[in-house]
């Protein structure tokens, strides 16, 4: 009985630090974008809306040439 009491309470501690953790039901997030949070009506749409509005975001580059001190 000893060992399974110790056996719990390891287990638990690792519950706590968050090593076992509930996956999300696929049908649930499979068109809700999950950088915005918008809705869409189809798991396609939805691949094609993080292309488009969340995918190849160019970095600002600084550009010390120019007088005002802005970017591009």
């Amino acid at each position: 009985m000893e060992h399974f009491r110790i056996t719990y309470k390891i287990f638990d501690n690792l519950v706590t630090m968050g090593l076992f953790k509930r996956k999300k039901e696929s049908s649930e997030n499979e068109t809700k974008c999950s950088e915005c949070g918008t809705d869409l009506h189809d798991a396609e749409r939805l691949k094609r809306h993080m292309k488009k509005a969340h995918g190849n975001v160019p970095a600002k580059k600084f550009d010390p040439s120019s007088g005002d001190g802005g970017t591009w």
